[in-house]
């Protein structure tokens, strides 16, 4: 676990890595051998790239890894209906 307790920011509960990895395995995502998550979807291959304090949503394109989105765990939150929100670019 990433933080021993659920942390509330701004009166928000925010999400822990092990919290988004739970939610993205629950969604169909793979982990990867570098404990990244992918999904292949009909636009291409999207990584869930994962740090110790941020994720960052990419796709991959011919010519490497192309950030999507990203964001800090203390800003991410699921909504009620299961998405993944707080990433910004």
């Amino acid at each position: 676990m990433l933080f021993a307790a659920k942390e509330v920011i701004h009166g928000f509960a925010m999400i822990t890595k092990d919290e988004l990895i739970n939610w993205a395995t629950r969604d169909g995502w793979k982990l990867d051998r570098w404990g990244h998550l992918k999904k292949e979807l009909n636009n291409g291959t999207h990584r869930l790239k994962l740090s110790r304090i941020a994720a960052r949503h990419e796709i991959h394109t011919p010519w490497g890894w192309a950030r999507i989105d990203s964001g800090y765990y203390k800003d991410l939150q699921l909504t009620a209906d299961g998405k993944l929100a707080g990433l910004n670019f």
